[in-house]
């Protein structure tokens, strides 16, 4: 059913799109502005008289931009990249603007890392979460954009530098948590609703596992030591609260070893896991997931029950927080940016980029994204049309959670850890795996420790 409803939204904007051209040449297509942010621009809108004058002005826009060359560098993949390049056929149709699309998949960061220290980047590229942290100084301030009025409050606090900048267009928030199904802890006997700490967790993968089923579906990865750690060593009433070391450099990591290490050593050595985790990739955790070869998957976002449903139309999926470590602390849900779309600052199409932002703003064009994806809208007008998967288990859990101590913050490594350390925790998450002993935890914390001193100090001389 999402596909078809996706394929009749394309067909709209495609309808639209060539209504819009079918007149003849660009001067008369209708303006990537008109739809971006409805609400925003009806209240500058100074009155009907104005209209006329305003259709004149857009017109003149789109025939600027008509015959202007954008490159716009993208991480998405397969049915990602179609959908994505679809949408991008129905922006060229309308404006006379041609879009080179670089799909660069999982060698975006390395490229863009390379084409950062040449200073030679797209018009229009994806910041994949780090817009402040990383490629600010690349990106144009776009706060004065039509579509900023439409940012729900919650995507300010991820993209808004202190200034007040911003420098991406967010269509999407990433939320953070823990995902089940629901049908295979039915059977085990688990309310998946009465899991509120690590503790109630351990126990509910006890009675998965009795059941025949693998509690913890996941390939080893950087997630599983990062994603919910703050649940144990940050936040206020958890197990540790080492926020305040964290972030000035002086944590010393033993803390971690006696909550979150421990807690994983035991589910390890509790056979929660597949036994061959270490030689998985995504396509087998999800292939697996969705067959219902395991019950819960550990700080992921739903884009990953996207894939599963495309895979098993069937099965019945549900979003939960990452649970506290001790009683009456706060679970927790990850805020990241979803998909952004940055300028840069140098570009030679700072007219075409923009127009090509502010098409990607209309709810229509978001929400054809955000539903191959799984991630959530956050702009207001996207979320009014949005009937994605994602949103709809994540306001599944607002409700259901609604008397739960559930606070939103940004993901915890991207608040507290220096850059750098995501794939460090990937090389630690296979280091525990590989050795479960005293001495192999001992290990992965000297790792962790070493790792983050250097970047932290990295970080202090920039």
């Amino acid at each position: 059913m999402k596909r078809k409803l996706l394929s009749l939204a394309l067909a709209a904007i495609l309808t639209a799109s060539l209504a819009a051209c079918g007149g003849g040449g660009a001067s008369e297509s209708a303006a990537p502005a008109e739809s971006a942010a409805p609400a925003a621009e009806e209240a500058a809108d100074d009155g009907a008289a104005d209209t006329g004058e305003a259709a004149d002005s857009g017109e003149a826009a789109a025939a600027d931009i008509s015959g202007s060359t954008i490159e716009v560098a993208v991480t998405y993949t397969g049915d990602q990249a179609a959908i994505f390049n679809e949408l991008v056929d129905a922006f060229e149709a309308e404006t006379g603007v041609t879009v080179n699309v670089a799909e660069y998949g999982q060698d975006y960061e390395n490229t863009m890392k390379t084409r950062m220290a040449s200073n030679e980047l797209p018009d229009v590229f994806q910041t994949h979460g780090w817009s402040l942290l990383r490629y600010k100084e690349y990106l144009m301030d776009l706060s004065d954009q039509p579509w900023m009025s439409d940012y729900d409050e919650s995507a300010l606090g991820v993209i808004q530098d202190d200034d007040g900048a911003v420098y991406v267009l967010m269509i999407s928030e990433l939320v953070n948590g823990t995902l089940a199904n629901v049908d295979l802890l039915e059977a085990a006997g688990v309310d998946p609703y009465s899991i509120h700490t690590w503790d109630d967790f351990t126990e509910a993968c006890a009675a998965v596992k009795e059941s025949g089923v693998t509690p913890i579906g996941a390939t080893s990865n950087p997630g599983l030591l990062a994603n919910y750690a703050g649940t144990f060593v940050t936040y206020e009433g958890e197990m540790f609260e080492d926020g305040a070391a964290q972030l000035d450099g002086s944590w010393d990591w033993q803390n971690y070893k006696n909550s979150l290490i421990k807690y994983t050593v035991n589910w390890i050595d509790s056979g929660y896991f597949y036994e061959d985790i270490l030689t998985l990739v995504d396509s087998d955790l999800t292939e697996r997931y969705a067959t219902g070869q395991s019950a819960f998957i550990l700080g992921n976002d739903p884009s990953v029950l996207v894939t599963c449903l495309s895979l098993n139309p069937e099965a019945n999926y549900i979003f939960l927080p990452s649970f506290a470590s001790a009683e009456g602390g706060a679970e927790h849900v990850g805020i990241g940016e979803g998909d952004t779309f940055g300028i840069w600052k140098d570009t030679q199409n700072e007219a075409a980029a923009k127009a090509f932002l502010e098409y990607m703003a209309r709810p229509e064009v978001a929400v054809a994204i955000n539903d191959v994806t799984g991630k959530l809208s956050c702009l207001q007008s996207s979320m009014e049309i949005d009937d994605s998967y994602g949103l709809s288990v994540f306001t599944t859990m607002q409700e259901q959670c609604a008397d739960c101590n559930i606070f939103y913050d940004n993901l915890w490594d991207r608040k507290y850890m220096p850059s750098g350390m995501w794939n460090i925790f990937g090389d630690a998450s296979n280091m525990l795996f590989d050795d479960t002993s005293e001495k192999g935890q001992d290990e992965v914390i000297e790792y962790l420790l070493e790792n983050y001193q250097d970047l932290y100090a990295v970080a202090q001389e920039g």
